[in-house]
C-alpha cells in the first residue's frame, strides 16, 4: 500500500513545481496565466503535472481572488422548457467565450428565499459574474450584489437602473396574442395572471391590457399560489359555462397544458366551445398540440447575456436594458368566437 499512487485531487501545486524543477510561483503562473512564462517551463509543469496526475483547483483559486473567470447562473426549474434551453444556450455560448459556469438551480417549489441563498453561494464561490435567470428574484434582491460582481438578468423585463438586463419583450409578445384573439373575433375572455413570477405577471398584465385596448371584456383570474400551474383553471371552466368568455389566454404553455386535462373532463371542446393560447413557443410536441402561442427568442437572449457579460468582465459600463422580440405561433387552439348562450 505504501507505493499506491496519492489520487489527482490530493497532489498540490507544490508538489509539480518541485517535480518540474521550478518555484510554486511559476508553477501557479503557468496554471492561472497571470503573467507570461518561457514556453519551454511551461511545457515543463505540463510535463510534471501530467506525470503526478495534478488537477488544478480552480475553486481554490476563485476563492483566493477578488473575481474570476468563472460565472455563476441561478436559474429557475430547468425542468421547464424555456429555462432548459436557455440554460443550454448560455453554456454553450459560455463556453465559446472561453468561460467556466457554476449553475445553481432551485426546484419548481422552491420561492425567493431559496433563490436568494442560491445567490449568496455563488458569491461565496467568488464568481466574476453572475447571469439571473428567474422571474422570482426581485430587482431588490440583487441590489446588494451589485457592487461586487457584475449582474445581468436574462429573460425578464428589467427596469433597475444599476442592472444589465437582457429580455424577451413581453410587452410586444403578449400584445401580438391580444391582437390574435381579438381578430379572431373573441369579445370576452380570461386571462390568467400569477401574482410569483416577475415574468409571467408581466405577460399576464399586458395580453389583459392588449385586450381591453381593442374592447375585449376581460375576466382577471389569479394565481397566488407559487409554482401551481394548474391554479385558476376551474375559474375558467366555471366561466365559460356561465357563458361569460369564449377564449382563456395563460402567461405559459406549461399553464395551458395544465388547463386541458379540465377542459376534457368539462367536456369543452378547443376550440370550437373555447380559444386557448399560451406562451413561450418551447414545449416539446407543441406543433403536435397545435398551441397558438409566442415563441421566445431563447436564443438571441443567451448570446448576447454572454457577450454584455464579457464586456462587464473587461470594464463595467453603464447598464443598458435590451428587449428582444418574439414570433407569434398560430395553432389549433385559437379559433373563431362561438356564439354565447
Amino acid at each position: 500500500m505504501d507505493n499506491e499512487a496519492p489520487s489527482p485531487l490530493k497532489v498540490t501545486m507544490a508538489a509539480v513545481a518541485v517535480e518540474a524543477g521550478v518555484s510554486r510561483a511559476t508553477a501557479s503562473r503557468v496554471f492561472y496565466g497571470s503573467t507570461p512564462v518561457a514556453e519551454h517551463t511551461r511545457q515543463a509543469v505540463y510535463a510534471a503535472a501530467e506525470r503526478l496526475g495534478y488537477v488544478p483547483n480552480t475553486m481554490a483559486r476563485s476563492l483566493a481572488a477578488r473575481g474570476s473567470d468563472i460565472l455563476g447562473l441561478l436559474v429557475r426549474a430547468p425542468d421547464n422548457p424555456a429555462y432548459g434551453l436557455l440554460f443550454s444556450e448560455l453554456q454553450a455560448n459560455v463556453s465559446g467565450a472561453g468561460l467556466q459556469m457554476v449553475t445553481v438551480a432551485p426546484s419548481r417549489n422552491e420561492g425567493a428565499h431559496f433563490e436568494r441563498q442560491a445567490l449568496n453561494r455563488l458569491l461565496g464561490l467568488r464568481v466574476g459574474g453572475m447571469f439571473v435567470a428567474t422571474g422570482v428574484i426581485s430587482a431588490g434582491m440583487l441590489e446588494p450584489f451589485l457592487d461586487l460582481v457584475p449582474v445581468v438578468v436574462v429573460g425578464r423585463p428589467e427596469s433597475h437602473p444599476d442592472i444589465h438586463g437582457v429580455s424577451y419583450d413581453e410587452d410586444h409578445n403578449a400584445d401580438l396574442l391580444a391582437h390574435a384573439v381579438a381578430a379572431a373575433g373573441h369579445r370576452s375572455a380570461a386571462v390568467v395572471v400569477p401574482e410569483h413570477s416577475v415574468s409571467e405577471h408581466r405577460r399576464g398584465a399586458a395580453m389583459a391590457r392588449g385586450l381591453t385596448e381593442r374592447g375585449v371584456r376581460v375576466h382577471q383570474v389569479s394565481s397566488p399560489t407559487f409554482g401551481s400551474q394548474g391554479e385558476g383553471g376551474r375559474e375558467i371552466v366555471a366561466l365559460r359555462r356561465a357563458g361569460l368568455i369564449t377564449a382563456a389566454m395563460f402567461p405559459s404553455d406549461f399553464r395551458l397544458l395544465a388547463f386541458l386535462p379540465l377542459a376534457q373532463e368539462a367536456g369543452l371542446r378547443v376550440p370550437e366551445d373555447l380559444s386557448l393560447t399560451g406562451f413561450d413557443g418551447i414545449l416539446p410536441g407543441i406543433d403536435l398540440l397545435g398551441f397558438t402561442t409566442v415563441r421566445i427568442p431563447v436564443e438571441d437572449a443567451a448570446r448576447r447575456a454572454v457577450e454584455v457579460m464579457r464586456a462587464q468582465l473587461e470594464e463595467r459600463t453603464r447598464p443598458r436594458h435590451e428587449l428582444l422580440p418574439g414570433t407569434l405561433i398560430r395553432g389549433r387552439t385559437l379559433g373563431p368566437a362561438p356564439t354565447l348562450r
